[in-house]
């Protein structure tokens, strides 16, 4: 049964993203950028039906990345297609051509990974309503409900304030508004520049946002994490100060005064939810997988003296890291703040725990289990 999006249901259906479409769209598989890559291409007005079709096709593959060339067309249709895109978690990617208009750029971000090439045509503009004049014609006015269900849609993919305003800023006379890759930054939006060689990554083009969030990391890291870990928070503390120094460089320091704030409650509102060790554990993964150093080298014992499979295991794999680094901490904590009798069962049931883990061998997902395991048994 297909899914409807709940943004969808009460939106109607006589709004328009463009005018003049008049032919539904080309929507099938095409060869991906690679032998073994699901693609989907979605070429031409975008008309109602289309996410029917869109839905019929992508029930075939669990992954896919979709293109899109397309001047635009039916509100209704277009977020109903790029909702299940979200749902998916497929990726969308425009290049050079005649590119992506209107709804299609709705479309185009909401990929969880989203790819443009450096010359692609991508654009908005707000959501009108075509009706009659006095002379039989017919004149376009904007549809203040169409643009207040897409402002919805693209807050709940995660866009910022200003990245919403800008996708409905312009009315059906003036030109549409582009989105480059400098101006897609600017509004921090997480895209990937798809060249010849290869693709630059987000992480290599921060947006203001991904900046703050991984000040705001940073600065969490120092104030809950430092002895979970054994880092010395002046690293830290060095780390949220470089970065933000690059982000002044290139978008100016009156850009973060806003967000430090706003990501600041954010990350106090995720330690509560989480715990602090998850989210301990949840962020320097992050930050490690965007390339940004956390002090983080190794497990809490010495590597050069790794004797079992399982130890050099550990020592091969820096997701296990901080796990071990998390466990080593509490572990020793609990036994220097228990009496002596706790302390015996606490150094019983250690012993114990290392023999099941050392029973993974290299198992990967053996290991992660057996950590994760221990680190619920101290309350994380």
């Amino acid at each position: 049964m297909r899914r409807i999006h709940p943004l969808l249901l009460s939106l109607s259906i006589c709004a328009f993203g463009l005018v003049g479409a008049s032919e539904a769209a080309e929507i099938d598989f095409v060869p991906g950028l690679s032998p073994d890559q699901k693609a989907i291409l979605i070429r031409g007005p975008i008309e109602p039906g289309d996410d029917d079709r869109f839905y019929e096709i992508a029930e075939q593959t669990p992954r896919a990345i979709v293109y899109l060339e397309s001047p635009g067309g039916h509100v209704t249709t277009g977020l109903s297609i790029g909702a299940e895109i979200a749902i998916r978690g497929y990726t969308t990617l425009v290049l050079e051509g005649p590119g992506c208009h209107s709804i299609c750029a709705v479309i185009w971000v909401a990929g969880v990974r989203r790819y443009m090439s450096p010359e692609a045509q991508i654009s908005v503009h707000a959501a009108y309503r075509l009706r009659s004049d006095a002379n039989g014609g017919s004149e376009a006015s904007e549809s203040g409900q169409a643009n207040a269900q897409i402002g919805a849609f693209l807050n709940e993919l995660g866009l910022s304030y200003d990245a919403v305003g800008y996708f409905t800023f312009a009315g059906p006379s003036d030109d549409l508004l582009p989105i480059t890759p400098e101006i897609a930054q600017a509004l921090s939006i997480d895209v990937y520049i798809q060249n010849p060689g290869g693709a630059i990554t987000p992480a290599e083009r921060p947006t203001p946002r991904r900046i703050t969030q991984n000040v705001s990391d940073y600065a969490g890291l120092v104030t809950h994490c430092a002895v979970l870990f054994g880092v010395e928070d002046s690293f830290w503390r060095g780390q949220a100060q470089t970065v933000l120094r690059a982000g002044h460089d290139i978008f100016g320091g009156e850009t973060f005064v806003p967000l430090l704030s706003e990501f600041s409650d954010r990350t106090k509102a995720e330690i509560k939810d989480k715990g602090a060790v998850r989210w301990c554990l949840s962020t320097e993964e992050n930050l490690r997988r965007q390339g940004l150093p956390t002090g983080i080298s190794g497990p809490s014992f010495d590597c050069a003296k790794a004797a079992t499979r399982t130890e050099r295991t550990i020592c091969a794999t820096p997701d296990l890291w901080t796990a071990d680094r998390a466990m080593s901490a509490l572990y020793f904590h609990y036994k220097r703040n228990a009496g002596a009798y706790r302390a015996r069962d606490f150094l019983t049931s250690q012993r114990a725990w290392l023999g099941r883990r050392n029973a993974c061998g290299d198992n990967l997902s053996c290991l992660v289990e057996r950590y994760s395991s221990r680190l619920f048994e101290f309350g994380a």
